[in-house]
């Protein structure tokens, strides 16, 4: 089956150019300008001189969100949530454990259940989980 050209990225690589179904995207790393996307379903990964930033922008309309200073992930590639202390870690479906900012969590979270939530997705979350409820109590502390 044909994938639409709306649903594709074409990257410049060292190799070339390179054009890549964004569902196949599982996350971006980056440092400095150089960013390396990692791909599902394929041992190889691409490496670009984008910045995330660059990323971001172009990848709005899907469900990628920034966790970190230097990554990204795509929503549909995670498959679990960890929580130690005030750290949260995600784990990609290829095993790939990835730290998510303080700062960036709530976004993260927020945009973790709109996805899971989407009519499209077909998942079943519970809103009174063990991060929710660890989150809230901390919001609502006095500073």
């Amino acid at each position: 089956m044909e994938t639409p050209l709306s649903n594709r990225i074409v990257i410049g690589s060292s190799k070339g150019l390179k054009q890549v179904e964004v569902g196949r995207i599982s996350h971006i790393l980056c440092e400095d300008y150089l960013c390396t996307l990692h791909l599902i379903n394929i041992s190889e990964s691409i490496t670009c001189t984008k910045s995330l930033r660059y990323f971001e922008q172009a990848l709005q309309s899907f469900p990628f969100v920034r966790i970190h200073y230097h990554a990204m992930v795509n929503l549909e590639k995670v498959t679990e949530v960890s929580c130690k202390g005030r750290q949260h870690h995600v784990v990609m479906t290829d095993g790939t454990v990835l730290p998510i900012a303080v700062r960036r969590w709530l976004t993260f979270r927020n945009a973790f259940y709109a996805n899971a939530l989407a009519p499209s997705n077909g998942t079943v979350v519970d809103p009174n989980d063990t991060l929710t409820r660890k989150t809230r109590t901390a919001e609502n502390k006095p500073k």
